[in-house]
């Protein structure tokens, strides 16, 4: 959600900013704009619209050795050139990008408007920016400036900022939204996440919340209540972070057909020689924990709910909550409890102020990501990597897959069961068998593209997966539908059943095979048009897709594939934006 880069130094300026903006668009956007420096005058350029089209509309070069781009998800105000980043104080000597949110920007704006301060946008950015020449002006100090605008500010905020009084440092400070640096030779970089940066430098500063400070050509300082830090640094793998199609038309379709590999690479780092390779201290805090409490949102929540039945096998007591939700109503549960988060992007904010709270309380956390060193890793008390690579379509798919394969590794790790490997590489070939058949799904997916409404039904594992498979047809073909355990139909949804509503139904468990066909004799009966997906050993003739058999626990890995090939060619049947479906960002990092 929103992006910023910026750079100082030996380099393209234009070039890094267009690029790294363009890498950064998977978290979604609605508007781009640029600012540099030219003979100490503060340059802006910035429209709705694509980076492709930022890119048409600004010089071939920019003739700068600083500058500051931003591609930004609207919250506050409409998608607009004047509500677009970046925003420059009034006086003209500070030029702002900003992710996150400032909750009191009212007040302040208030304030400010009182004081002579004029606003063009509906932003609580240009609140920021403004506040900052107001600052500078009490102190003529940019550094005292930032401690003093941040000092009044409530809320998440990454923010970068050029300033004409020094015109060759990039500036910054950050709370609760991602920032990090990267590290060249004659030339230092900034932006949300590595993706901008990697094909410059595989060197990097994860910034901690409350840092701020400056980079420059050849030297960098960052800063905490007051005092100068010494740099961190890290490496990121270039390989996990590489953004290219590779053939592809689309990143979901190509990130579909890498969860075979996703499932190898964390079978690879997870299992070695017949041993696990978790933290002996984390498998030693499941095994002493009373309750097992998950926390995540959207797919990650769905993620969730099959893990927490991975650990009831091993006879522990489990919940599961949404983070908004858990948030504002936590629940602190058993006397011993162990959190578990699971975020694709280590940065959701509703999950950040969860990890507040628990960090406050003194609980132990785990958290299961795909980003080393974001927000949430350093957070945590025990970390898990995904391994699963860039995601760069905004419905997560890989990711997912990611979760559930780890989930059934840590679990199966409490248990000192080995076969789980075995089980594993078994899903991969049987992954593969569903990616040479994917045709046959999108022949299904011609056949309800048109439908206004559809169901998934499900129990147990199914029920689980049915809420991802509509999470997913929702997402990025804008059609209502909703999962449902089959049992609940005549408690309610089956009133929305009629003449051609497509109903999609897992079956998985033999234990439970009779009762979901009942239920779709239920809905057959009211002129639903129903599309059976089993597996092997419950098939019958007439079901509409078949996967192989798998262990009823991992039968989820199977049934996703087919859920997300029949999102993908839906949404491309109806002639969709896949990749980037409308009012949906990647990473969600406001609340």
């Amino acid at each position: 959600m929103c992006g910023i880069v910026g750079c100082v130094g030996k380099i393209d300026v234009k070039n890094f900013l267009i690029q790294g903006l363009k890498d950064l668009d998977y978290r979604g956007y609605d508007s781009a704009g640029v600012a540099y420096l030219l003979n100490r005058e503060i340059v802006v350029h910035k429209f709705v619209g694509s980076v492709e089209n930022l890119s048409k509309k600004t010089p071939p070069k920019f003739n700068s050795d600083v500058g500051i781009g931003h591609t930004r998800w609207a919250t506050h105000g409409v998608p607009s050139d004047i509500n677009s980043h970046p925003h420059v104080s009034n006086d003209g000597t500070f030029a702002l990008v900003h992710n996150g949110v400032i909750k009191n920007y009212k007040d302040i704006k208030g304030h400010l408007s009182r004081k002579g301060f004029s606003f063009l946008s509906e932003t609580d950015t240009e609140v920021i920016v403004n506040l900052l020449q107001r600052s500078y002006g009490k102190t003529n100090d940019v550094l005292e400036a930032i401690r003093l605008t941040v000092s009044k500010l409530e809320g998440g905020y990454a923010c970068a900022f050029i300033t004409s009084h020094e015109p060759h440092r990039l500036y910054f400070f950050k709370n609760s939204a991602p920032l990090l640096i990267g590290v060249g030779e004659g030339f230092n970089l900034l932006a949300s996440d590595a993706s901008p940066m990697i094909t410059e430098t595989h060197k990097f500063i994860e910034l901690d919340d409350l840092c701020y400070g400056y980079i420059e050509e050849k030297d960098l300082h960052i800063y905490k209540d007051g005092n100068e830090l010494e740099p961190v640094y890290t490496e990121k793998q270039p390989d996990l972070l590489k953004r290219d199609l590779c053939g592809y038309p689309h990143f979901m379709l190509k990130e579909i057909e890498e969860i075979p590999t996703v499932i190898g690479r964390l079978v690879d780092n997870y299992y070695n020689d017949g041993e696990f390779n978790f933290d002996p201290k984390l498998i030693e805090a499941i095994h002493e924990a009373d309750h097992i409490v998950f926390i995540a949102c959207g797919t990650s929540y769905h993620a969730s709910l099959i893990g927490a039945h991975y650990f009831e096998r091993l006879g522990k007591d489990t919940s599961v909550f949404i983070a908004s939700e858990w948030a504002y109503y936590p629940k602190y549960l058993g006397k011993k409890p162990l959190y578990v988060f699971l975020s694709q992007s280590g940065e959701t904010a509703d999950l950040i102020r969860c990890g507040e709270a628990i960090k406050a309380m003194k609980m132990p956390l785990l958290v299961i990501t795909n980003t080393k060193g974001s927000t949430l890793e350093r957070m945590s008390t025990y970390s898990c990597l995904l391994y699963a690579g860039l995601e760069v379509a905004v419905a997560s798919t890989k990711a997912y897959s990611a979760m559930v394969t780890l989930l059934s590794l840590l679990s199966r790790a409490c248990a000192h069961s080995t076969h789980i490997a075995e089980k594993l590489n078994q899903i991969i070939e049987d992954c593969n068998k569903i990616i040479e058949r994917k045709e046959e799904i999108r022949e299904i997916a011609k056949k309800i593209k048109d439908a206004k409404n559809v169901f998934f039904l499900g129990r147990g594992y199914d029920y689980e997966m049915s809420l991802e498979a509509s999470l997913k047809l929702k997402e990025i073909t804008y059609i209502h539908s909703e999962g449902v355990p089959g049992g609940e139909l005549k408690h309610g949804p089956i009133a929305l059943i009629e003449e051609g509503v497509p109903v999609i139904t897992f079956i998985s468990d033999p234990v439970t095979e009779s009762a979901m066909r009942g239920n779709v004799e239920e809905v057959n009966s009211r002129g639903a048009i129903s599309y059976i997906v089993s597996s092997n050993r419950v098939k019958r003739d007439g079901d509409a897709f078949v996967v192989p058999d798998s262990v009823l626990y991992l039968s989820p890995l199977l049934k996703s594939m087919f859920a997300f090939y029949l999102a993908y060619y839906v949404s491309l049947e109806k002639g969709l934006n896949v990749d980037k479906p409308r009012n949906l960002a990647k990473s969600v990092t406001v609340e």
